[in-house]
């Protein structure tokens, strides 16, 4: 080994860019297992162009022990198993076969699939499956703040958080990038309650009944200020707004255009073979 190591670190210094190692009918080996050789020109591809000296020693150790261990696992294994046990014919038949086939419909699809699924067919899926796009949590839109006891205007921030307008939120959001330790504006974007409610060191047991007559939380602990505007609110049950699903049933569609596409190509081959006489079935 102390040899093989020598042997990789010549050839490495020697090495200039890509070409690491020059394979030749008189390479001396790196390595030995048994009857089995590991020589400079079979690892050439194991070290990127443009890796440096140091670096090439150490991949090119490393690959020398891989080998060494793999091919001694393998010695076992060939002594260990049975003939039957060691015919493995049938399996890469059958792993060719699927990995053939597998390779030419992703082929046929990228050509050939419509990837483009527009917003009248995720309305229209949407409208005729609305039972599946039930909410199981409640939805909310508005704001979250979270700012320190000992932040200044208190009462300001209050009424901002508690305010809709446009004016309210731009002073609300100039005074939470310098005060806030977290501020979320989600007035346009339905967010599960949930993911609000951890961030709030209370306990609420009821969240719809909650939400529903409590539009504006605040709350406190021993470092921060807490506050919860509601501005919207969907109770679980409901149907989820189609902007949530929006992601959802496009990978719904596209699914089924595959599974459709895949039928068709291959109800298109057979039929193809039925014209062409290339198969026969023996009753």
């Amino acid at each position: 080994m102390i040899k093989s190591l020598f042997v990789i670190s010549s050839l490495i210094l020697l090495g200039h860019g890509c070409s690491l190692f020059e394979g030749n009918n008189k390479e001396e080996p790196l390595a030995r297992v048994l009857e089995q050789y590991l020589y400079p020109s079979d690892i050439s591809d194991a070290i990127p162009a443009g890796t440096s000296k140091q670096d090439s020693m150490i991949l090119a150790r490393r690959y020398v022990d891989t080998w060494v261990r793999d091919q001694l696992m393998l010695n076992q294994a060939e002594q260990a198993l049975t003939e039957e046990q060691k015919d493995f014919e049938k399996q890469i038949a059958e792993y060719r076969r699927s990995l053939l086939i597998f390779s030419y419909r992703q082929k046929l699809l990228q050509q050939k699939l419509d990837t483009v699924v527009s917003e009248s067919e995720i309305q229209s899926y949407y409208q005729d499956n609305i039972n599946n796009f039930l909410l199981g949590q409640n939805v909310i839109m508005g704001t979250f703040i979270k700012v320190p006891l000992s932040a200044p205007r208190i009462d300001e921030l209050r009424g901002w958080s508690r305010s809709n307008g446009k004016d309210d939120l731009d002073q609300m959001e100039k005074y939470c990038i310098s005060y806030a330790d977290k501020y979320s504006d989600f007035n346009d974007t339905w967010v599960y309650f949930p993911s609000i409610k951890t961030q709030l060191p209370m306990q609420i047991s009821q969240p719809s009944r909650y939400l529903r007559y409590n539009r504006n939380i605040e709350t406190t602990d021993s470092l921060f200020r807490y506050f919860l505007h509601v501005a919207d609110h969907l109770p679980e049950g409901e149907m989820a707004p189609i902007e949530m699903v929006t992601d959802d049933i496009t990978n719904i569609i596209m699914n089924k255009r595959k599974i459709e596409f895949f039928q068709d190509m291959e109800q298109m081959v057979y039929n193809d073979g039925v014209s062409r006489n290339q198969f026969e079935i023996y009753r």
